[in-house]
Formats: structure tokens, C-alpha cells, sequence
């Protein structure tokens, strides 16, 4: 079986019972910085679209854990991009 899951670009909510079988060794890559501009729908170029929108100044992918809810998992990393 697998050790660990690496998501990139997966647009689905992943079923509790995978996100506990895979504990703290379910990654994501997501498009921005977490918490802000993530959820539901913060995908693609929804997700751009509401950083430029808000103003910032910056931007940058997240990596995080995988939990039960969209972009709330525990972030391991994150990188800014002016």
C-alpha cells in the first residue's frame, strides 16, 4: 500500500475515512497562502482572481496535511511569491 498521497490540483472533497487511513501523510499543493483565500471553490483561477481582487501584495503556494475540510489541514509549508 502507500505510504503517503500528494494531491495537485485536486478539486474534491476527500472521504473522512481516506483522510484517516492517510493521517498526517496526505499532502496538498494549493495555488495561495492558507488560511487566507482557501475553501470551497478556491481553486484555478478563482483563487488568483481573489487574491489580485483583495489587493495583496504578494502570493505563493501552500503545502499542507489533508483533513476532513477543504484547505484547513495543517500547513508544513509555504513560499511567497511577490
Amino acid at each position: 500500500g502507500a505510504k503517503f498521497v500528494l494531491l495537485a490540483g485536486y478539486l474534491r472533497l476527500i472521504p473522512p475515512e481516506l483522510c484517516r487511513a492517510y493521517e498526517n501523510r496526505m499532502l496538498n499543493i494549493h495555488p495561495a497562502l492558507l488560511p487566507a483565500f482557501g475553501g470551497k471553490g478556491m481553486h484555478g483561477e478563482n483563487v488568483h482572481k481573489a487574491v489580485v481582487d483583495s489587493g495583496a501584495r504578494f502570493t505563493g503556494p501552500t503545502i499542507h496535511f489533508v483533513n476532513e475540510e477543504f484547505d484547513k489541514g495543517k500547513i508544513v509549508a509555504q513560499a511567497v511569491v511577490p
